[in-house]
């Protein structure tokens, strides 16, 4: 049988009609073929010029090597005829043809790589201080239109071309600006992401945007009482933001951290870092409203608008990109993980009918398989049941990560950091923001070379005490094995403490290892 591959037809089913295909793509170079969860998701809609194109790779090349491997490629006679007439009466202007750019694919992934490149200079000049005015003028000649993933495509090419991610998100606010009213379906996309207005009741980002709705609200009281000089109502306004804690850890511990898992951490990560600085800035303003709004009337509307650029990323660029990469498996354990996070600037979570299903349907499955198991221990052995039952009664959250720095453990969710479940099996680097990600490195790498064997870090977060301690693994060999996060809050402790006269004591201190 003759295995003749239809170019205009997507990997994901060239490879259900010859399941050989997949390895000989992997064998090219295409080693993501073999990942189920890439091939489920960008197979569906990535066909193979547009894999060759975004790869960088020579089309030719590449079907030279899959007829090596006995398939024979169909010629697409649309794109030759347009190919000869080119050939024949070249357009004075040099523009390829439509219909042909249509046909292949191949026009359509340079096209995207071309327009990418374009969005990537624009974003320099903007990077080395040319006005935003005078960029804007240029961008809206060339576009129209441009798309969440060519946003993600430029910025994360900056980040890859060495830009460093702090130097992007420096930045994050301007190039919001340059795109604001450009955003939208009419850019060039394979297949244009649903709207999320049309997505059922409960629906993860139904919700967050329900959320971007309430505190749009919120910035617009807000607004007012810093007009008015308001300091009793600013304060209980500032209160009520506090909740955007909980907004932007769904934003990156659910959504950011599963992008990172399809390759996508351009802008993950720009806004992970711009989300730090907005909790900052919300820090030191409630810090500083002890002392009157006087001084501080400048302040509030551009913290207040960079909320809103936020809100707008969020919808035009973070949502859509999620749409187009996450499978409906992924959003059901979203919609799992959800409620440790807590709800924000809204009063009732509307509920999702699928996902209620879903999470029946896993919790009964996983009762069963606990009820099943036993661990066994040189000291004893326990059942799974009731190991759970003891860790949850633990006043300390407790992470597992190997020595390959893959998450596989945590205990007490949301106890003091919510964790989602949809982060297991993944790189401990993906569930932190950037500007975090070279001190886990670093303190792996100590690990394993043995120059420590543990971190220990102490301060007040969210005004709560709270300890966290890092600790390495080593079997009896001495062998690195991975290493544990253990994360407690000291304040019901410390409360014991100050009932009590601090009494005389001995120091016995040893000295360290």
């Amino acid at each position: 049988m003759k295995k003749v591959l239809d170019f205009n037809k997507t990997v994901a089913k060239l490879v259900e009609e010859f399941p050989e295909l997949q390895q000989a793509m992997a064998e090219i170079g295409f080693k993501e073929i073999t990942n189920p969860m890439v091939l489920n998701v960008m197979g569906r809609v990535m066909t193979v010029p547009k894999g060759v194109a975004v790869k960088g790779m020579k089309l030719e090349d590449v079907v030279r090597e899959l007829e090596a491997h006995g398939f024979t490629i169909k010629q697409d006679e649309t794109a030759h005829a347009c190919s000869g007439v080119h050939e024949a009466h070249p357009r004075e202007d040099g523009c390829a043809c439509a219909h042909s750019a249509a046909a292949t694919g191949v026009a359509d992934g340079e096209a995207s790589n071309h327009r990418a490149a374009v969005l990537k200079g624009f974003l320099q000049r903007l990077s080395a201080g040319e006005s935003l005015e005078t960029v804007r003028k240029d961008f809206i000649k060339d576009f129209a239109s441009v798309s969440a993933e060519e946003i993600s495509a430029a910025e994360q090419q900056l980040i890859e071309g060495g830009t460093p991610i702090y130097e992007v998100q420096k930045l994050c606010d301007v190039h919001s600006a340059l795109f604001h009213g450009h955003i939208g379906a009419d850019a060039p996309a394979a297949d244009a992401a649903p709207e999320v207005r049309d997505l059922p009741g409960g629906h993860p980002l139904t919700v967050l945007n329900l959320e971007n709705k309430g505190l749009s609200e919120l910035l617009d009281r807000l607004q007012v009482a810093v007009e008015k000089s308001d300091a009793m109502s600013l304060g209980r306004g500032l209160g009520e933001l506090c909740a955007i804690y909980s907004h932007y850890g769904k934003k990156e511990s659910l959504l950011m951290t599963l992008l990172y898992r399809y390759g996508v951490t351009g802008p993950s990560g720009v806004m992970w870092g711009v989300d730090d600085e907005i909790k900052q800035e919300l820090r030191a303003l409630t810090k500083s409203l002890s002392d009157g709004i006087a001084r501080q009337e400048e302040r509030y509307p551009a913290f207040f608008q960079r909320i809103r650029d936020m809100i707008y990323k969020e919808e035009k660029i973070l949502f859509p990109l999620t749409l187009r990469f996450f499978s409906e498996q992924d959003w059901l354990m979203i919609y799992r993980d959800m409620p440790d996070f807590g709800i924000a600037f809204i009063k009732d979570v509307p509920r999702w009918e699928a996902g209620d299903a879903y999470v029946r349907e896993a919790e009964a499955k996983e009762r069963k398989m606990i009820a099943a198991g036993k661990v066994h221990f040189p000291t004893g052995e326990i059942s799974c049941r009731e190991l759970e039952a003891v860790l949850n009664l633990l006043p300390v959250d407790i992470t597992y990560i190997d020595k390959d720095e893959m998450l596989r453990f945590f205990s007490n969710p949301g106890q003091v950091f919510a964790r989602p479940r949809l982060a297991l099996g993944s790189k401990v680097y993906n569930c932190h923001p950037a500007n975090i990600v070279p001190i886990i490195e670093q303190l792996v790498a100590d690990f394993k070379a043995k120059k420590r064997d543990r971190m220990e870090i102490y301060r007040y977060i969210k005004g709560k005490p709270i300890g966290v301690r890092y600790l390495a693994i080593y079997d009896e060999d001495g062998e690195y094995t991975g290493a544990v996060e253990l994360v407690e809050d000291f304040s019901e402790a410390l409360k014991q403490f100050g009932e009590r006269k601090r009494a005389p004591s001995k120091s016995c201190t040893s000295a360290p290892s």
